[in-house]
């Protein structure tokens, strides 16, 4: 990834990390920093965005030493829970219902703060989270 954006911009301001405005989180909506930043990179659309899948990252030490084991760090029992979980959320719901129940908030919220349009709508999530003692929340 070319890093120029963000310690040098044509427009004069270099690329930051940033997270969707608290009024539109209000909207029960979340957008993770790790997507958006590639929405407001003017590179990531001509030359793509790249992952490495077996980079693993943890807020803190716990979660670091957690995903950082150096046999398999999911259980078998993990692993089928989750297989199933996932299947079973794909046979209730769709990508397009979900996309609809974020696009509507999105319009929602644009048609209250006209001066402001969030571009970033595909990173966007049906979630809301707030900051509490031990971590964070799902409300």
């Amino acid at each position: 990834m070319d890093a120029a954006p963000f310690y040098n911009s044509s427009t004069g301001s270099p690329l930051r990390f940033r997270g969707i405005p608290d009024s539109l989180a209000l909207s029960h909506l979340e957008g993770s920093e790790c997507c958006l930043i590639h929405v407001d990179n003017p590179i990531s659309r001509s030359k793509g965005v790249w992952l490495n899948p077996n980079v693993r990252v943890g807020y803190n030490s716990l979660a670091y030493d957690a995903v950082h084991i150096t046999d398999c760090w999911l259980s078998s029992y993990a692993i089928l829970r989750g297989l199933w979980k996932n299947r079973l959320r794909r046979w209730i719901t769709t990508p397009w219902l979900k996309s609809l129940v974020v696009s509507c908030r999105v319009r929602a919220w644009e048609a209250v703060h006209r001066d402001v349009k969030e571009s970033g709508t595909f990173c966007l999530i049906n979630e809301m989270q707030v900051l509490v003692a031990n971590g964070w929340a799902h409300v």
